[in-house]
C-alpha cells in the first residue's frame, strides 16, 4: 500500500476537524452579536413590560400604556437617532416569574415595568439607572384600624411570590402568616372577602389597582411611610454595555429635563403622577430622588 493511501484517512479526519472548527466559529459569531447590532439589523426593539402594573404598564382600551411604556418610547427614539434608521418598538407581556429569564436569554432586549433592582437579580441581568422610587405598603379594608404591620401580627397577609414585597413581608417582626396570591387583583379580592387581613405590594401599584377598579373608598393603604423602599429600573441582558449606556443616557436625559421643568418630560411624568395625573404621587419624592442620581452621574450627552 502506498504512503499516499495510508494518509487518506488522516486527510478525512483533518477535513472533518476543520469543518467542525469552522462551524463552531460561525456559531460563535452569531452568539456574539450585541443587542445594539441586533436592533441595527432588525430595526426592532423587543421590550418586555407588564400588563397588570398600573400605572407603569397596563391595558387601556385594548392598548398597553403606562409610564414605563412611555419611557420605552423615549428609548426607541434615542436608538433611532443613534442608529440613524427607523426603529420599531415591539412590546411583549411579562410577569414576575418570567421577566428575568426572558432578559437573560435575550428573548427580549429590555424589560421596563415595576421591577426593583436587587443584588440577587443582578446576578443574572444588568440594570439601568433607576427611574422611579416606590415602596412596599399594605392594603387593608377601610374599616381596619391597623396603622402599620405590627397590628397585623399573626394574621394572614397576602403577597405575590417572586417580588421584593415577599422579602419585606417575610422579614416582618412580629411575624405574620404569609399567604401567596397569583397577582394583584387576587390579593385585593382576598382582602375584600376577608380571606386575608392585608395584601402587600408597592404602594403606587396598589393605588393604581384601586383607580382602575374604582374601589379606593373600600380600602386603606398603610403605613404612610413604606416598609421598605423600591427603586424601579429597566433590566437588560448582561455584558451589553453599549445598549445599557443608551438606555441610561435616555433615562438620565429624561430626569434632567424633568428636574429643570422642561415641557416634554414634565408632561410625560405628570400624565401619570401629577396632581391631576392617573395616580397622583408626591412630587418631591421622585424629584429629589432624580436630583440625587443626577448628582452622581456625568451629564448625559445630547
Amino acid at each position: 500500500m502506498s504512503a499516499s493511501l495510508l494518509l487518506q484517512p488522516w486527510r478525512k479526519i483533518t477535513l472533518t476537524a476543520l469543518l467542525a472548527a469552522w462551524t463552531v466559529c460561525l456559531v460563535g459569531e452569531v452568539k456574539a452579536e450585541t443587542v445594539l447590532e441586533k436592533i441595527q439589523r432588525t430595526g426592532v426593539i423587543t421590550a418586555g413590560t407588564r400588563e397588570d402594573a398600573v400605572p407603569f404598564g397596563f391595558r387601556q382600551n385594548g392598548q398597553v400604556v403606562g409610564y414605563a411604556v412611555d419611557l420605552l418610547g423615549l428609548i426607541r427614539a434615542r436608538a433611532e437617532r443613534d442608529l440613524q434608521k427607523p426603529i420599531r418598538l415591539e412590546l411583549v407581556p411579562v410577569t414576575p416569574s418570567n421577566r428575568i429569564s426572558l432578559v437573560q436569554a435575550r428573548t427580549i432586549d429590555i424589560e421596563c415595568g415595576a421591577t426593583s433592582r436587587t443584588w440577587n437579580r443582578a446576578k443574572f441581568v444588568d440594570f439601568s439607572v433607576p427611574f422611579f422610587l416606590a415602596g412596599t405598603q399594605l392594603l387593608v379594608k377601610a374599616g381596619n384600624p391597623a396603622q402599620g404591620p405590627a397590628a397585623l401580627a399573626g394574621q394572614k397577609v397576602g403577597v405575590i411570590k417572586g417580588t421584593t414585597n415577599e422579602g419585606a413581608v417575610l422579614n416582618l417582626r412580629p411575624a405574620v402568616d404569609v399567604v401567596y396570591v397569583p397577582d394583584r387583583d387576587a390579593g385585593v379580592t382576598a382582602v375584600a372577602s376577608g380571606k386575608i387581613a392585608a395584601f402587600a405590594s408597592d404602594g403606587v401599584l396598589l393605588e393604581g389597582n384601586l383607580k382602575v377598579n374604582n374601589t379606593a373608598e373600600n380600602f386603606r393603604i398603610i403605613p404612610p411611610v413604606p416598609i421598605q423602599s423600591e427603586a424601579y429600573a429597566c433590566m437588560v441582558p448582561p455584558n451589553q454595555s453599549g445598549w445599557r449606556n443608551l438606555v441610561d443616557i435616555t433615562l438620565l436625559s429624561f430626569m434632567e429635563g424633568l428636574v429643570s421643568q422642561q415641557p416634554a418630560p414634565t408632561q410625560l411624568y405628570n400624565r401619570w403622577f401629577g396632581p391631576t395625573g392617573f395616580v397622583p404621587y408626591p412630587e418631591q419624592i421622585n424629584i429629589q430622588f432624580f436630583k440625587g442620581i443626577l448628582n452622581t452621574q456625568e451629564r448625559p450627552p445630547r
